[in-house]
């Protein structure tokens, strides 16, 4: 099965304006509700810091900071974490795409991007 290159522009534009506009709503969200609250001082703890290992061990801890229950800053951090993964989901996306089109170059290409990004994050 064969695609246009169009699609490819499609599929990536749904996957940046789609991660963005979650990651806007998530802090949106987040935001409201922090406004909301008794006291509109700010949690400096470590605990919602983007640090740690790396990234994914902190979106990792982020997510499971919803087993203990919704905070605005939970929220505001899974916002960060949406944000940061959308161009990674991109690139993804681009070298599932080159895989299945069977266009080495490009695939290749995109596997490298996305092996410099998966450092990057996990070194960070």
């Amino acid at each position: 099965m064969k695609v246009r290159g169009r699609d490819l522009e499609t599929i990536i534009s749904y996957i940046l304006t789609v991660g963005v506009l979650v990651s806007l709503a998530v802090e949106a969200v987040g935001l409201g509700y922090y406004a909301t609250g008794e006291s509109l001082q700010v949690d400096f703890t470590s605990r919602w810091q983007t640090s740690g290992n790396d990234f994914f061990a902190y979106a990792w801890g982020t997510l499971l900071s919803f087993g203990e229950g919704v905070t605005p800053l939970s929220l505001i951090a899974l916002g960060i974490v949406l944000l940061m993964v959308t161009p990674y989901l991109r690139v993804l996306a681009s070298a599932l795409y080159f895989t299945v089109e069977r266009n080495p170059k490009y695939a290749l290409i995109s596997l490298f991007v996305l092996a410099v990004l998966t450092i990057s994050l996990k070194a960070h």
